[in-house]
């Protein structure tokens, strides 16, 4: 074999050959791009813990509460505890919403970039050879 055969059909030193090709670029490699994502989505699930977050959406920020008086009834003691315990849970309630919030906005911006690294990767042999067509007909 000599450099006129690397002319010919490069691929013929990979020993690779065009079937192969194909079954990885529309197969192989898909599986291999869903497996990726799927992989990223998990450490990202994981990373927010949606299902804790959900779970402990109204529980006190930082378990800082007070506890209530067990004997007697002092009313401005009864008020003080209970504006502590709701301050402590609607901040709790804020912190989580908006990790919550961030979390699932950040789920979907993957999605979004995955789902349009999958759609180009199918599409650009289709592209490719349109635009080849496209430049060989204004050439000639």
């Amino acid at each position: 074999m000599g450099p006129l055969d690397l002319i010919r059909h490069p691929l013929i030193f990979t020993g690779i050959t065009l079937p192969e090709f194909i079954h990885w670029y529309f197969w192989d490699q898909p599986k291999r791009i869903l497996t990726v994502f799927f992989e990223y989505l998990r450490a990202l699930i994981e990373i927010f813990s949606f299902i804790f977050l959900v779970r402990t959406l109204f529980s006190p920020w930082r378990q800082i509460t007070d506890p209530y008086q067990k004997r007697g009834f002092n009313l401005s003691q009864f008020s003080q505890t209970l504006t502590l315990n709701m301050m402590s849970r609607t901040i709790g309630f804020l912190f989580r919403s908006v990790t919550l919030f961030f979390g699932l906005a950040a789920v979907v911006i993957l999605l979004v970039c995955f789902a349009a690294f999958y759609l180009a990767w199918l599409a650009f042999p289709i592209l490719f050879w349109v635009g080849l067509t496209y430049v060989f007909s204004a050439a000639f």
